[in-house]
């Protein structure tokens, strides 16, 4: 099922339409700057409320003097139809609604529709800073495990008050808020830790498959590595504390754990190739889908957006064979690529011009 409709008015560079889907799989063909991305934005924004290459909201909108809308119907076997909408205009927060009511969580987006997205940013869960890996990790636990949603906010706030008084050299605030780290902090760590465990399952063999190389692991190395207990991480807290204070910020802790992707001992995006990584970030993806899946037994809607590009046509009909099955899928293709050789009866084909869409 998925999205049956998308309208959206003065977002980028799309001309104001309202599209007509109702395809499981839809593709979006054209060439570079005509609009296929910004569809794809699009729906991760109905889906998200965030989007995957933009924070400055500003960006969406095509003329800055007026109002930026999204609107979508989504339906499912399970939640039925749902309406999602998006406002934007300058120097305003955005408002998001769901069923015409506001969204003034999160996690609310989250609980509704699973969406899993394959862009060319993805490389930096792979070969990018440590922040790029725990933020992949960290967005697939909040997707389905929402006492780490919470834990992860708490550990968030608790850390930038305590940042804060470090800075400002206020040591005799810093106790209450290095018990409420240990608590917080520790709950993330044994999150991840289970995580990553579970995740290697899929993970692993997938990657094999794909590939035919020997399967990469994917290790987790918490900050507080051997630390288990709360009075035992506020002791070593209080014992860092001359150091934190020199730095002005916390300098230990789950925003410093260490994420990696190892083959044979040795971390794999040190010494593979683009064409490796690239493939290792593709099958990191599919893992994500197919976890998150079965984690919580929905299906997901999918955003491809160039992904497959540099791959052999054989690599791509395997790819795109290892997907769970999913709500919808949205891909894009330049107008040289075989797009055809991957649709079925049912696909809807748009071709993409000037920010307009054409059957």
């Amino acid at each position: 099922m998925g999205f049956e409709r998308l309208r959206f008015f003065n977002f980028r560079n799309l001309r104001d339409a309202e599209l007509e889907l109702g395809a499981p799989q839809v593709h979006l063909v054209g060439g570079n700057g005509q609009g296929k991305t910004n569809l794809i934005e699009a729906v991760h924004l109905l889906c998200l409320g965030s989007s995957f290459r933009e924070k400055r909201e500003a960006a969406f909108l095509r003329n800055p003097d007026e109002q930026m809308g999204l609107h979508g119907r989504y339906r499912s076997a399970e939640a039925g139809e749902m309406a999602f909408s998006l406002i934007s205009s300058q120097g305003k927060r955005k408002e998001i609604r769901m069923n015409e009511k506001p969204i003034l969580d999160r996690r609310e987006l989250l609980a509704a529709v699973l969406c899993v997205s394959f862009v060319q940013q993805d490389m930096g869960f792979i070969c990018g800073p440590p922040e790029e890996r725990r933020k992949f990790f960290d967005q697939t636990l909040s997707f389905y495990d929402f006492s780490f949603l919470d834990s992860l906010r708490g550990y968030r706030q608790v850390l930038s008050a305590r940042n804060f008084c470090l800075k400002s050299r206020q040591s005799e605030l810093l106790d209450p808020y290095d018990e409420q780290l240990a608590s917080f902090g520790l709950e993330l760590q044994r999150s991840r830790q289970t995580l990553v465990r579970a995740f290697n399952e899929v993970f692993c063999p997938l990657f094999q498959e794909i590939t035919g190389e020997d399967p990469v692991e994917i290790r987790y190395v918490p900050s507080w590595q051997h630390l288990r207990a709360n009075e035992e991480v506020v002791a070593h807290l209080g014992a860092s504390r001359g150091r934190d204070l020199a730095l002005g910020a916390t300098a230990s802790g789950p925003h410093r754990d260490a994420f990696s992707f190892v083959l044979g001992g040795r971390d794999y995006s040190h010494f593979g190739s683009t064409g490796q990584l690239r493939l290792c970030a593709l099958a990191l993806r599919i893992a994500q889908a197919r976890f998150l899946t079965l984690q919580s037994g929905r299906r997901p809607v999918l955003l491809l957006d160039d992904v497959l590009l540099e791959l052999d046509s054989g690599r791509k009909k395997a790819f795109v064979a290892r997907f769970p099955a999913y709500e919808q899928a949205f891909f894009t293709f330049l107008p040289e690529e075989a797009h055809a050789s991957y649709a079925t009866s049912d696909t809807l084909v748009l071709n993409v011009l000037g920010g307009e869409f054409h059957r």
